[in-house]
């Protein structure tokens, strides 16, 4: 898929807790984004597998799935997008838009348009964080969904390990704890680190 992504950014919500049942102002991370299905340049494969008896199960489905993680801390900590509907209300509010959650957001695969077709259909969706160690200053954000690219590879123990075709995005932020600006979440932008994909 094509995916076009805003800055990450940051916002302060009166989120409820849900064992207190109590309202406590939380720092949520998000990134926005909109997603298209894009033909593939050399689609083409040379005697490639034909089924014609057995019909496909489900349609294929668009399922994002994000994770976050620490490169910086002693040990990287990981945190998946989590489905926050007062912080989407907020955001939503703020980005004036209608931005779907990673839940609402699974749909039928749209079919596949060439850019600027009027037959596209754009995918916008929200993966939303809170909690992130204010102590860290990098951290890696791995999208998973936006490809049906997948591969076998020999794990660690000899045994077959299965990984996704996934977007990595990598961000810094000089600020410190005490004081958490949204202007200091950066994306990365040297040779080494422009984001990419990769298998995970």
């Amino acid at each position: 898929m094509e995916v076009n992504f805003k800055p990450m950014r940051q916002i302060i919500v009166e989120l409820t807790d849900p064992v207190t049942g109590q309202k406590k102002p939380r720092h949520v991370w998000y990134i926005a984004y909109r997603a298209f299905n894009r033909k593939l340049a050399n689609r083409a494969i040379a005697n490639a597998p034909v089924n014609e008896l057995d019909a496909p199960v489900i349609p294929p489905q668009f399922i994002p799935v994000f994770t976050l993680q620490t490169t910086d801390t002693d040990v990287p900590k990981l945190y998946q997008d989590q489905i926050l509907p007062e912080a989407l209300a907020a955001i939503n509010l703020r980005e004036k838009s209608n931005f779907k959650s990673s839940v609402s957001a699974v749909t039928d695969l749209p079919p596949a348009t060439e850019p600027g077709s009027p037959d596209q259909k754009v995918i916008q969706g929200i993966a939303t964080w809170t909690g992130i160690d204010a102590d860290a200053d990098r951290y890696t954000v791995y999208l998973t969904g936006f490809s049906n690219g997948v591969r076998k590879v020999p794990g660690p123990d000899g045994a077959e390990v299965v990984q996704w075709k996934t977007v990595r995005m990598k961000y810094w932020r000089p600020g410190d704890k005490l004081n958490q600006r949204e202007p200091e979440i950066r994306l990365e932008t040297d040779a080494a680190n422009q984001p990419q994909w990769i298998y995970r």
